[in-house]
């Protein structure tokens, strides 16, 4: 009879193969489908062993939200140079940022398919984890339109409130349909995608000329 050795890793190593098999059961079944057994077997570890980490379900769901807002804020952090034309045109700016954000969620679906297919109602905490990730993204466009404004790069009429949630709901909207529901239709062209993204904003809002 053949034992089955589980290799030995290190604790943080352990953990972070725990959460990855969470977070693609938790896309794919959805968070009321996916059992702590299934999470376990999926790891191929002892049901103890997922409790040496995590109290219960929630304290992984709760992890993964977590590490998702810390990623995605760290994806967003870079910016171009000073001197590139990036970094000096209000809309080649904005497309800088929109796809940094899609390469984001297009390699990492399993995230946009969290919080877009399974979304509010599993309870306060959650609900306040995805609402506060939703908020970000909108201060974020808000945030970027305001200096845009002061730098003149956008038109000084524009209803920041308005625009800004709007590019929020329709960029996670497109992320979740490139990034989730068409990836195995082939490569997606990131940079067309957000061009075309940033077009059909930026020449209502940008005081700039096509």
């Amino acid at each position: 009879v053949k034992v089955k050795i589980r290799k030995r890793m290190p604790p943080e190593e352990r953990k972070e193969q725990i959460l990855d098999c969470a977070r693609k059961l938790f896309a794919a079944e959805g968070y009321y489908q996916t059992q702590i057994s299934d999470i376990q077997r999926a790891s191929n570890v002892a049901r103890g062993t997922v409790y040496q980490y995590f109290k219960s379900k929630d304290d992984i769901f709760t992890t993964i939200l977590e590490d998702l807002f810390i990623k995605w804020k760290s994806a967003l952090a870079d910016t171009p140079h000073q001197d590139s034309e990036e970094y000096k045109s209000g809309i080649k700016f904005f497309k800088y940022k929109i796809k940094r954000s899609f390469e984001f969620f297009v390699n990492n679906p399993d995230y946009c398919s969290i919080l877009l297919k399974i979304g509010l109602g599993l309870g306060e905490n959650f609900d306040r984890l995805i609402s506060n990730f939703n908020f970000q993204i909108v201060e974020l466009a808000k945030k970027y339109i305001i200096v845009g404004i002061k730098l003149k790069r956008i038109k000084p009429d524009t209803d920041v409130e308005l625009v800004a949630n709007l590019i929020g709901g329709a960029f996670m909207r497109m992320a979740y349909n490139y990034g989730v529901t068409k990836k195995d239709k082939g490569p997606i062209d990131i940079d067309l995608l957000s061009e075309r993204f940033v077009n059909t904003f930026s020449y209502g809002i940008f005081s700039e000329k096509q």
